[in-house]
């Protein structure tokens, strides 16, 4: 293992403090140095302290550990059509849907899945290390006008995650025809597309949720949503499985 060394920049800050009028205070002066973390700190640990560090790290390893489901295939964030951005959309439709009824697709960036699910037994350890972050699973409102700048977005600058029922062709570099569940675009129709909290805010360079007319939070972390997933997969003696299918279409 490659070892890493670290450098802690300390600030043992010297206040000097000057009276002032009506007893206000200043800093006159602030002095700092670095500290390299080295092995050293580790020859004489407090007692205490590796205590209380071993308590919670017990507990945690004991929830991080527990196995929630098996994938029978590996899950790379790779290629045209990410299998892991197909099974995360598919997995937030269909919560999306129990939660609020009708959802026409779901979004995701690639960025916000941080690494491979692989086959075998997945830990709940696992899907924190993938849905890393703190984004939560929201419902937006959107004028088809703004589906359609949306997906012309992944065209023109790089292709993102969808739910299956959305299809995309791509012909010379360009958006040549999309598909919603079976029916063309209706650019004067509302959608509702389930996503995170990050990306209907604009990030990510998905502008197009900008012009949404509603968005509903369900307060509910994406990385949460998709334990629950995994389990009810593993109640219905299901496996995590995802396939390339007929999402994009791209004509030479």
């Amino acid at each position: 293992m490659k070892k890493v060394k670290i450098i802690v920049l300390f600030f043992p800050v010297l206040f000097l403090l000057n009276s002032c009028a009506k007893k206000q205070y200043a800093v006159k002066s602030v002095n700092g140095y670095l500290v390299e973390m080295t092995g050293r700190f580790d020859s004489l640990p407090d007692p205490g302290m590796r205590s209380l560090v071993q308590t919670y790290k017990t507990g945690l390893d004991a929830k991080m550990n527990e196995v929630v489901g098996e994938a029978d295939m590996t899950l790379t964030k790779t290629g045209t059509q990410s299998l892991l951005a197909n099974f995360t959309t598919d997995a937030m439709k269909d919560y999306a849907v129990g939660l609020w009824g009708n959802v026409d697709f779901a979004v995701i960036n690639n960025g916000g899945l941080r690494t491979t699910l692989n086959k075998g037994p997945v830990t709940v350890g696992d899907l924190y290390e993938i849905y890393a972050f703190e984004n939560r699973l929201v419902l937006v409102d959107m004028p088809g006008k703004a589906v359609k700048q949306l997906f012309e977005g992944f065209v023109q600058r790089k292709l993102e995650g969808f739910s299956k029922g959305v299809r995309l062709t791509i012909k010379n570099k360009a958006l040549e025809s999309l598909t919603i569940n079976g029916k063309p675009l209706d650019e004067k129709a509302t959608y509702r597309v389930a996503t995170v909290d990050y990306l209907a805010g604009g990030n990510g360079g998905m502008t197009a949720f900008t012009q949404a007319t509603h968005i509903t939070d369900s307060n509910i972390i994406l990385r949460d949503v998709l334990i629950e997933y995994v389990k009810k997969l593993t109640a219905e003696k299901k496996k995590i499985h995802a396939t390339p299918d007929d999402r994009i279409e791209i004509k030479d």
